[in-house]
C-alpha cells in the first residue's frame, strides 16, 4: 500500500531543498535590505492575505524573531483579496518607515490586494520583496485591471518552488490533490532571511534586536526593553495621521 504522509513529506523536503539550492541568493539579498533598514530606523514589515496571513505572523513577535518585525492585518481573512482599493484601507492603519522592507506573501501573486499592497510599498519608497509560487502565478492570468503579478512588481522575489494549485499530493482514484507546501516554504523562507538578517547585523557589532522567550530566565525584561523601544512603529490607528506613503 503506498504512503502517502511519506509522500507528502518527500514533497516538502523536497520544495525545501528547491529553496536551498535557487531561491538562496534572494533570500540573501532580502536579509541584506533587512539589515540596512533595521539600521536605518526601519521596519521588517510582512502582509499576506488569507493563508498567507499565517505566514507573516509566524515570523512577527516570536522567540528568536526580529523585533522590528510587524505583521499587517488582512482584515478580511482573504474573503475580499481580489477587491481592488482595499489595499490602500488595510495599509492606511500603519505608517511605515520609508526605510523599511515590506514583504508581501502571496502564493498565486494573481490577486489585487497584495498586488497593490506592493505597489503601495515600492511608490514610497519601501524595498519590496515577493515570495511567492512562480511555477503557479506564471501558469494563471493577473486578476488585477493593471495585468501585472506579484513577482512583476517587487524588487526582490524569492519562489516558493511551490506547483500551481499549492497541493502536492495526487489522491487515489480522485481528481483533486492534497498536501500544500506554501505555508512550510514561507514560513522557511522567512526564518531563513531573520537568521541571515541576525548574522549581519552582528557581524557588523549591532546587536540584533531579537525577541526572547518569555519562558526562559530574563526574557520577559528583555522583551519589554524592545517593546518599549519599537511600539512607536507598530502601533496601528494613530489618529488624525495620514501615513506617509499614501499621501499624494
Amino acid at each position: 500500500m503506498e504512503n502517502f504522509v511519506e509522500n507528502y513529506l518527500a514533497n516538502v523536503i523536497n520544495v525545501l531543498q528547491a529553496i536551498e539550492r535557487d531561491s538562496q541568493a534572494a533570500i540573501h539579498q532580502a536579509a541584506e535590505a533587512v539589515a540596512a533598514a533595521i539600521q536605518n530606523g526601519g521596519m521588517f514589515i510582512l502582509y499576506g492575505s488569507g493563508h498567507s496571513a499565517l505566514v507573516a505572523k509566524d515570523a512577527a513577535y516570536r522567540a528568536g524573531g526580529l523585533a522590528p518585525a510587524m505583521a499587517i492585518d488582512d482584515i478580511a481573512d482573504g474573503d475580499a483579496e481580489r477587491l481592488e482599493g482595499l489595499a490602500q484601507y488595510i495599509l492606511s492603519r500603519y505608517d511605515p518607515h520609508p526605510a523599511s522592507v515590506l514583504v508581501v506573501i502571496s502564493n498565486s501573486g494573481i490577486n489585487p490586494v497584495p498586488i497593490e499592497m506592493a505597489m503601495m510599498g515600492k511608490a514610497g519608497g519601501l524595498k519590496v520583496v515577493a515570495i511567492t509560487s512562480l511555477a503557479h502565478s506564471h501558469a494563471v492570468a493577473s486578476r488585477h485591471s493593471s495585468g501585472k503579478k506579484l513577482f512583476e512588481i517587487a524588487d526582490i522575489v524569492i519562489d516558493t518552488h511551490g506547483t500551481p494549485g499549492d497541493a502536492s499530493v495526487q489522491l487515489p482514484n480522485s481528481l483533486h490533490k492534497t498536501g500544500a507546501t506554501s505555508t512550510i516554504a514561507g514560513s522557511a523562507i522567512l526564518q531563513a532571511i531573520t537568521v541571515q538578517t541576525a548574522t549581519l547585523l552582528s557581524e557588523r557589532g549591532v546587536e540584533p534586536p531579537i525577541w526572547v522567550s518569555a519562558n526562559v530566565e530574563g526574557g520577559r525584561e528583555h522583551n519589554t526593553a524592545l517593546l518599549e523601544h519599537y511600539r512607536p512603529q507598530m502601533a496601528r490607528y494613530q489618529m488624525g495621521k495620514t501615513p506617509s506613503i499614501l499621501k499624494p
